[in-house]
Formats: C-alpha cells, structure tokens, sequence
C-alpha cells in the first residue's frame, strides 16, 4: 500500500513539474509577443508621426502653389491687357488722313479697367455700359470672358436681372471651355430662380456639382440645390 502512494504521489509530482515547465515556456512565448507587439506599436506611432510631418509639409507646398498661382494668374492678366492695347494700336484706320486727325480711341485696357472701377464703386449701369461696349468692340480680347461675367455681375447688382442672366448665358455660350463656367453657370442659375426657371436652375446648379465636384463652385451650387423647391 504504501507503494502505491509512493508512485502514486511521484507520478502526480512529476505531472505538476511539467505543467510548471509548460507555463514557464507559455509565458516566456507570451512574453516575447507583448515585445514584438510594442515594437509594432512604437513603429506604427513612428510612422504616423512621419506621416503627419510630410502632410503639413504638403499643406505648406500646396498654400505656396496657390499663392504662385495667383501671382501667375496677374501676370497673365496684365499681360492680357497689354496685348489687348497693342493689337488695338496697329489695327490699321480705314478712314485715311481725316480719321488720323481724330482723337486716340479709348485702349482696351483703359475702357476695362475703367468699367472694373465703376463696379468696385458700386456704379453698377455705368459699369456694365463699360462691359458691354468692351465685348462689342474686342470681342477676340483676352479679357472678353472675365468682361461678360463682370458685366452680369453689374447687371444683377443694378437689379437687371434678365440682362445679367443673358451676359452669363453668352459667356456660356460663346466660351464652353473658359475657366469661368462653374462660376458663370451658378451665377446664370441664381439669376434665373427670380424669373421663374427653377428647373432650369436646378439642373445648372446639379451640372456644377457633378462636372466640377472639388470646385468652390461645387459648395456653392450644393447650398443653393437645397434652398430650391
């Protein structure tokens, strides 16, 4: 009998020493995983702070481009503008020495810059007189797309709506690839709602949204959408 409880007792001490061992092995594995994981965890912080720095980086790159841009966009402007007045200044007269004696007709340059004045002014008619006259008589200028949305603008500021409605209809019309359209086809669509042409409107408004969905224009055309019944 009391051999038994001696084997007995040898076999139950020998499977409690290698439970003991196993657990050792488990937690030692276990161990090493936690390290591997807070290894993972401190390259993947690693790597979010590597990511955060190149995206305010990249915001930086991107304000400098804008502010490029913008700077380009003026030159191009005035370069416009002096192209404007030169190919006005070797035009050819057709009327001979009488029409020589005449005074210097008004430059393109001068007759937008002055329309532009009346409208920062808020001389609204005279301004889109100005407009008006600049695209009759320089319809091949450079600046005749930004003349046709700065004369609807002087219309609906002077509370004709039907004909600033019609200047940014003909900017659309006449310049289907201008940089000016997802403006020009909101501001067509706002000038349109007072007339009656909801529907109208809405599918100008929806045309922004779809064509040009990162735009400014695109915001715009969304808040208008949902003030149209």
């Amino acid at each position: 009998m009391k051999n038994v409880t001696k084997l007995l007792f040898m076999a139950g001490s020998g499977f409690l020493l290698s439970g003991c061992i196993a657990s050792e092995r488990d937690m030692s594995t276990l161990k090493l995983q936690l390290q591997e994981l807070n290894s993972t965890i401190v390259q993947m912080q690693a790597n979010q702070a590597e990511l955060a720095s190149k995206m305010d980086e990249l915001n930086r790159n991107l304000s400098v481009s804008n502010e490029n841009l913008s700077q380009v966009d003026a030159q191009i402007f005035k370069l416009s503008a002096k192209l404007d007045d030169l190919t006005a200044t070797v035009r050819p007269a057709s009327g001979g020495a009488a029409e020589g004696a005449q005074p210097a007709a008004l430059l393109p340059s001068d007759l937008f810059a002055e329309s532009k004045s009346h409208l920062d002014k808020g001389a609204y008619e005279p301004a889109a007189m100005g407009f008006k006259l600049y695209v009759s008589k320089y319809p091949d200028s450079e600046n005749v797309e930004q003349a046709y949305m700065y004369m609807g603008d002087a219309y609906i500021a002077a509370g004709q709506t039907k004909q600033g409605a019609i200047a940014y209809a003909t900017l659309l019309q006449k310049f289907p690839k201008s940089k000016f359209i997802p403006a020009a086809r909101v501001k067509y669509a706002l000038s349109i709602v007072p007339l009656g042409k909801n529907d109208e409107a809405k599918r100008y408004l929806s045309s922004v949204v779809q064509e040009f969905p990162s735009s400014p224009e695109a915001q715009t055309a969304k808040a208008e959408l949902a003030k149209i019944k």
